[in-house]
């Protein structure tokens, strides 16, 4: 999932970084910084159509490490990093 996103020739990590927040700020559609389960639903399957409702959940709640139900870039950030 994660190559989908930093598709390209041989991106920087500052850029990867870059397109990931771009993402993120494309998704957080009330743009208050963080994702609910809908709006990161919507990320991961922009770049993983084949992720099911179920993964997807599974997924937001290993990023929601503070569990308050939404997600800021910081933890998506750390998240996408470790599936590298």
């Amino acid at each position: 999932m994660r190559d989908r996103m930093t598709r390209g020739s041989a991106p920087t990590e500052v850029a990867r970084h870059g397109r990931l927040h771009e993402t993120f700020d494309l998704n957080d559609v009330n743009h208050d910084g963080r994702l609910t389960l809908g709006e990161f639903i919507r990320l991961i399957r922009e770049h993983d159509s084949d992720m099911t409702a179920e993964d997807c959940q599974t997924a937001f709640d290993e990023v929601d490490t503070d569990r308050d139900g939404l997600i800021d870039f910081a933890q998506l950030l750390r998240w996408w990093s470790e599936q590298g």
